[in-house]
């Protein structure tokens, strides 16, 4: 079906008009970089140096919109008088009292000498996104997400500032609501999830429910980041949930429902162009009539497609349910959400399952205690690779001549002379490549004002995961060389568990145009997990996976392993803002790390 739009438009040329000025604060200090554009199109430019732009426009009856960080955004008419503009920018009181975020407290956007970057519930929710990680990818600038893989509940590389280093993890610390999130790396080898040819992928933050969140912070720079030591040194992102609000209970329900697609194909020969082609390089290069089937090509049908039958169209769907309400002394947040995605390609799919409960109190007029607490369960379902090749680049070398059954309703497959091939739908749905997660999350604190402006925080954080990943490789014949003559099954199981204990004292000072925030504090965490494998060969039949109905009992690989990590650490941080104009930061930490 061919649809056909015409669009009809009138065009008229008139001679442009250059516009130019100068933008300067209220005091007359120059701004440079101040975006100046037309308001309604594509054009604009920047201030220089010393606060002067020009820009061409094709009308002198344009509006010029100026924006800059810290300043409310200004709308100028213009009507005759293109030069020797002046416009006088309004610093932004909303934006410099706006609190943010920051490693161990939060701070007044206004008091911030480092950079970061806020991505807030409205951009989260302004895609469709299965894991939160992907929120980054287009809303934060500097920082570069990329998808690793297609596959449902796949990680996406982040990089802060570009790549900070070769030989180890480039990816930055997540930190929710003030807990260092454990798993933060993107290999699944580690949880025994290999896809063949050593690869394996998992994102660390697929077990979080994006509607859970309520704002993300991005630390970049190293003012930011030196409050973390070295572990924030490819940068820090802060994820801060959803909490209760005082007032009637409030319930929520968000869904979301979606059809994946495929965009792009390779394109492919049919069977006809297939059997045209083989015959013409037959007679080519070796001079021989080619292979008798394909002398009449225009007899043949269409074939199989092996690229169209690998995709599917997959459904993805998330619902999640949530309360919040309380009094001014007591306030709460509750959600459930669950998420299935399966996968375009097919054999793979993504299913998670999460509980959220936060609870604030107001004990006495100086004291707070407040609790967070996230489990969730995933399970996931991808594909290995035989050998060097995977599913998809079988599908692109098999030939359609073969069908994806036989006659007898079998995985059909090519056995010729020196050349075989596995068909690549048995290929996905024979062998079987699980992981399933569970996690508990979260932290209990209290928070104590003895004097006016002096606030001490204690808590008390946690992170208990366990995995138990599955891949199966069952026994097949199609036969020639295209066989598996003994199965494989193997398992492994990892549990860790992560404490940490932070005690800081903050101290909020402002008088006149001076601000001080002086923050001193002790932190201490340690890190424990171990893992078991076990992988056995040759069990009786297809139909049972079970470990010890192995018939070699020889034939068996175990492995195990355990492991800790601890670290002691002190810090502080003292920010002096003068006028909002002025802004000076100090940062100091210590660690003794049980690595060294």
């Amino acid at each position: 079906m061919l649809f056909l739009f015409v669009l009809f438009t009138s065009i008229s040329i008139s001679a442009q008009v250059t516009i130019s000025g100068t933008v300067s604060e209220a005091d007359g200090s120059s701004l440079p970089g101040v975006s100046v554009s037309v308001k309604g199109t594509a054009l604009g430019t920047a201030t220089d140096v010393d606060g002067n732009f020009s820009l061409d426009i094709p009308t002198n009856r344009a509006v010029l919109v100026f924006k800059y960080i810290g300043f409310a955004i200004q709308e100028i008419p213009i009507s005759g008088n293109t030069s020797g503009l002046k416009v006088v920018m309004k610093e932004d009181a909303l934006f410099l009292d706006e609190v943010v975020v920051v490693g161990y407290g939060t701070m007044k956007k206004g008091d911030l000498s480092g950079s970061s970057v806020t991505v807030s519930e409205d951009k989260i929710k302004g895609s469709i996104i299965t894991n939160i990680d992907q929120a980054l990818q287009g809303r934060a600038t500097g920082v570069t997400s990329v998808m690793t893989s297609g596959a449902p509940g796949s990680a996406v590389s982040i990089r802060i500032r570009g790549q900070a280093t070769i030989n180890s993890g480039a990816e930055p610390l997540y930190v929710v609501d003030g807990v260092i999130w454990q798993g933060g790396t993107t290999n699944g080898l580690g949880l025994g999830l290999n896809l063949g040819n050593g690869r394996g992928s998992v994102s660390p933050l697929s077990t979080l429910n994006p509607s859970d969140i309520v704002s993300m912070e991005i630390l970049k720079d190293a003012s930011a980041t030196a409050i973390y030591g070295a572990q924030g040194s490819n940068g820090v992102v802060l994820i801060t949930t959803k909490r209760g609000k005082a007032g009637e209970a409030k319930f929520t329900y968000e869904g979301m429902f979606g059809i994946q697609n495929q965009t792009r194909r390779l394109e492919m020969m049919n069977l006809r162009d297939y059997a045209a082609f083989s015959d013409a390089i037959a007679k080519t290069t070796g001079g021989s009539t080619g292979t008798p089937e394909y002398q009449n090509p225009e007899l043949l049908g269409p074939g199989t497609n092996w690229q169209n039958a690998i995709f599917r169209q997959a459904l993805v769907q998330q619902h999640t349910f949530s309360a919040q309400g309380g009094t001014e002394k007591s306030r709460y947040f509750l959600s459930g959400s669950t998420m299935n995605q399966d996968g375009t390609m097919i054999g793979t799919d993504f299913n998670r399952f999460s509980f959220r409960a936060n609870l604030d109190a107001d004990l006495k007029s100086w004291l707070k205690l407040g609790f967070n607490a996230m489990y969730s369960q995933t399970k996931e379902h991808l594909i290995r690779a035989e050998g060097d090749e995977g599913v998809l680049t079988y599908s692109l070398h098999t030939p359609p001549d073969i069908p994806i059954y036989d006659a007898e309703g079998n995985y059909a497959a090519m056995v010729r002379e020196g050349y075989t091939r596995v068909n690549p739908i048995a290929l996905s749905k024979m062998d079987n490549n699980e992981l399933d997660r569970q996690k508990l999350n979260g932290n209990i604190f209290l928070e104590i004002t003895p004097i006016k402006n002096l606030n001490f925080h204690t808590e008390l954080g946690y992170d208990i995961g366990f995995t138990q990943s599955e891949n199966w490789r069952p026994t097949y014949d199609f036969g020639g060389s295209v066989k598996r003559e003994t199965n494989q099954l193997s398992q492994q199981m990892n549990n860790n568990l992560y404490w940490q204990v932070k005690n800081y004292l903050t101290y909020n000072l402002r008088y006149n145009k001076h601000a001080l925030t002086a923050m001193v504090g002790q932190e201490a965490w340690e890190s424990s997990w171990k893992w078991q494998r076990i992988t056995a060969y040759g069990l009786p039949d297809n139909t049972v996976k079970n470990l010890s109905l192995q018939t070699d009992k020889l034939n068996k690989d175990t492995g195990n392993g355990f492991g800790d990590a601890a670290m002691a650490s002190f810090f502080t941080r003292e920010t002096y803002n003068f006028d909002d104009r002025y802004l000076l930061t100090y940062t100091f930490r210590y660690d003794g790390s049980s690595n060294f």
